[in-house]
C-alpha cells in the first residue's frame, strides 16, 4: 500500500507557477497568501502548517498545493548553513485510513509511519465524502495524525472542500482545534477551473467523445 504515497510532483501538477493560475475569482488573494506563507524563512523550522479550501470542485486547491509542495522541495540552508533539501510526500486523505485500516500488515503500519513522520506533507481531499465510512475512526485518526506532526513540528499541508467552520462542526472541537492548530488558511472562491488547467486532458476526452458518436 505504500506506493499510494507520492513522494515526488506528480506529471499533473508539474512545471507551472502560481503566476499562472487561473480562474479564482480571487486570484490575486490567493497568489499573496502562497507568496506570503512561502517567504516566510521559518516555515520549516517552526512546521508552519496551511489549509487550502474551497466549497467548490475543480477551483484548483489541489494543484496550489502541489505548488507550495514544490517549493518547499527546493533546496534551502540548514540551520547548520549548509544546503538541504526536504523531503515530501503527498497522499489522499481516504488513502491514508486504508493504512489506518490494515494495521496488522507491515506494510500498512510502515506507511502509516511514514506519513505521519515525512517532514512535509500534503493530506488532499480531508472531507467525509473521501471517510472510511466510520467519522469516529476518521475523527481519531485524523486527531493522531495531526496531534504527532504539531508535536514534532512537522509541516502540514491540507486541502478540503470544507469551510474551517464546517470542518469543526464535522470532526468535532477537539480533533479540529489539533487538526488545524498553527494552521494559515487560503480560501480558493470560483468555479471549476480544471478545462483551463489541463486544456489537453479535456481535447483528447472531446475528440474520443466525438469519434465514438460518428460509429
Amino acid at each position: 500500500m505504500s506506493y499510494l504515497i507520492e513522494t515526488i510532483l506528480p506529471p499533473l501538477h508539474s512545471n507551472w507557477d502560481i503566476k499562472d493560475l487561473v480562474g479564482a475569482d480571487n486570484l490575486l488573494d490567493v497568489q499573496q497568501k502562497v507568496i506570503q506563507y512561502l517567504n516566510d524563512l521559518d516555515v520549516v523550522k517552526n512546521g508552519n502548517n496551511l489549509y487550502i479550501y474551497s466549497v467548490e470542485n475543480g477551483t484548483g486547491k489541489t494543484r496550489i498545493a502541489y505548488f507550495i509542495l514544490y517549493m518547499l522541495h527546493q533546496p534551502r540552508l540548514g540551520l547548520d548553513g549548509q544546503p538541504m533539501v526536504v523531503p515530501v510526500a503527498s497522499i489522499t486523505f481516504g488513502e491514508y485510513l486504508k493504512f489506518c485500516q490494515d494495521g496488522f500488515s507491515e506494510d500498512g503500519k510502515a506507511a502509516r509511519k511514514f506519513v505521519m513522520k515525512a517532514p512535509i506533507l500534503l493530506l488532499d481531499d480531508v472531507s467525509a465524502a473521501f471517510g472510511s465510512g466510520s467519522l469516529h475512526t476518521d475523527k481519531r485518526e485524523l486527531l493522531l495524525l495531526m496531534k504527532y506532526r504539531r508535536e514534532h513540528k512537522l509541516i502540514t499541508i491540507v486541502t478540503s472542500n470544507l469551510t474551517p467552520t464546517a470542518f469543526d462542526k464535522l470532526y468535532g472541537p477537539t480533533a479540529s482545534s489539533k487538526a488545524l492548530e498553527n494552521f494559515s488558511y487560503i480560501e480558493v472562491i470560483g468555479g471549476d477551473v480544471r478545462q483551463d488547467f489541463y486544456p489537453d486532458q479535456f481535447e483528447t476526452a472531446t475528440n474520443e467523445e466525438d469519434e465514438e458518436a460518428c460509429r
